[in-house]
Order: structure tokens, then C-alpha cells, then sequence
């Protein structure tokens, strides 16, 4: 997907933020992990403990995709996929396998029977992210997108005392949107200061193209820019990056390797 693909997906209060995941996992430390990761990542979360309590929850309703472990403490997260499968409200709904079972015989079952990405754990939020945004999105993500509330400078007017800032209210390492109630017109390419806790000073700079805008005439939609980034450095895509994951785990101890 070309990288004005990418950016332009980061409307606010985009549809895709409303889907719903259903997270089938025995071990309530992993399951707790997941579901708040994806929940950070504006999908809503519905978590099973066991197979028979999913396919209670399948029975009322179709969620926009399944993450289940193998191993869980009833049937197998096999059985479900297969189960889901055979019922025609349920036949394409992406299944997502999330499991510390590496037998290859497993894989080889749950790729044959449909599953949409087995994932061996413990693994990359990242890896987990894109395997969701593949299974669910027409046009995936490659990179996780954070609402956020950061200060920006837009282009290198510096006014005598404090500059006027605007907000970035979503970022990723491809790009952000500021809200503004002076948008730039599409195509323009500017400096940005972005005001960030974690860099050096606080704040880097970079080159960014205005991809769309919207206008406070539009009572619809929150005045402002997405802004794809230019000839970002190592060093700030590496900044950039832990910052989100930073802020996505924030309050969350590190996920441990095994739960009993």
C-alpha cells in the first residue's frame, strides 16, 4: 500500500475504531494483555475464558474477527475454528490463532481448516497489530496508530514569546493528524516541531506533506490535517516508535512468557 494510503486512514472516529474482537484465551494474564493492547487500538473487546463460552457469545452475535489460543481449558481453539466454519453466520469471520503450541502438525490443522494468521506467542505487539489490521481492513495499517494529544509547531515562523502550537490528536510512524483550525492546503510540504516526552530536548523536527484537510466549515468532521512524514531519520522513527508503544502499554507490566 503506498504511504498516501496509509496516512489517509487516520481519520478520527474512523468506522474501523467501532469493531468488535472477540479474545478467546484460558490465561487471564495473556488474554488481560491482549485485550487492553487492542482496546488502546480503538477496537472493542469481548474476552472468552473457554471455547463453549465463545460459542455462547457466537451465538448472539458476529464479531469482526476471533484471536483464541489452542490450548484452552474446555475443547480446542481448533474445535472452535472448525465449529465456526460449518455455521454460515460465522464461515468468514477472520480467526486469528494466538497460541504457545509450536507443533507443526497443529499449524498445519488450524491453516487448513481457515484460520486467517497463527501467531506463536510471545510475539511483537506490531506483529499481533498488522496480523489483526490484514484479517479485518480492506486497507491495512503497517504501522499502530495512537490517539494522542501532542504539541506541534507548523512550518518555521518562530513570533517573538511562545509560538502558537497545534495538536496532534493521532500519530504513527507514518504519519500524524493536527488539529487546526488553520489547515494547509493539500500537497503543501512544511517543517513540523513535534513536541515529544521522550526525545532529546523534548521535541524533533520534521518534513511533512498535507495529504487532505478539513475545514471548520464542515461541522462534521474536527477541523484539521493528516500530514504524511518525509525523510524520517533512524533516531526519530526509533523515538516515534517507542513513545507509542510506551504510551499503548502504559500501566501494564511486561507480559511474562508463560502463565499457569
Amino acid at each position: 500500500m503506498s504511504e498516501a494510503a496509509e496516512t489517509s486512514t487516520m481519520r478520527p472516529n474512523a468506522a474501523a475504531n467501532q469493531q468488535v474482537i472477540l479474545v478467546v484465551d484460558g490465561r487471564p494474564v495473556r488474554q488481560f494483555y491482549t485485550s487492553i493492547f487492542l482496546q488502546r487500538s480503538k477496537y472493542q473487546v469481548i474476552m472468552a475464558k473457554t471455547a463453549d463460552d465463545a460459542r455462547l457469545y457466537l451465538s448472539m452475535t458476529v464479531p469482526r474477527a476471533v484471536i483464541s489460543d489452542l490450548d484452552l481449558p474446555d475443547r480446542g481453539g481448533l474445535e472452535l475454528l472448525e465449529h465456526m466454519r460449518q455455521d454460515h453466520r460465522t464461515r468468514n469471520v477472520p480467526f486469528i490463532v494466538y497460541t504457545s503450541n509450536w507443533n507443526p502438525e497443529a499449524r498445519r490443522a488450524c491453516e487448513a481448516a481457515g484460520c486467517a494468521a497463527y501467531l506463536l506467542h510471545p510475539m511483537s505487539l506490531e506483529a499481533l497489530y498488522a496480523a489483526v489490521q490484514k484479517a479485518t481492513q480492506a486497507k491495512p495499517r503497517k504501522f499502530v496508530r495512537l490517539d494522542t494529544a501532542l504539541d506541534v509547531v507548523v512550518g518555521d515562523d518562530r513570533p517573538t514569546g511562545e509560538p502558537r502550537k497545534d495538536l496532534i490528536i493521532a500519530i504513527s510512524e507514518q504519519g500524524m493528524f493536527v488539529s487546526t483550525n488553520s489547515p494547509l492546503e493539500h500537497g503543501s510540504i512544511v517543517p513540523f516541531t513535534v513536541y515529544l516526552p521522550n526525545a532529546p530536548g523534548r521535541f524533533f523536527r520534521i518534513e511533512g506533506q498535507v495529504l487532505y484537510t478539513h475545514s471548520g466549515s464542515d461541522k462534521r468532521k474536527l477541523p484539521g490535517m493528516a500530514v504524511k512524514f518525509l525523510k524520517m531519520g533512524d533516531q526519530e522513527r526509533k523515538l516515534l516508535k517507542d513513545f507509542i508503544k510506551q504510551e499503548l502499554m502504559e500501566g501494564i507490566a511486561p507480559e511474562p512468557e508463560a502463565d499457569g
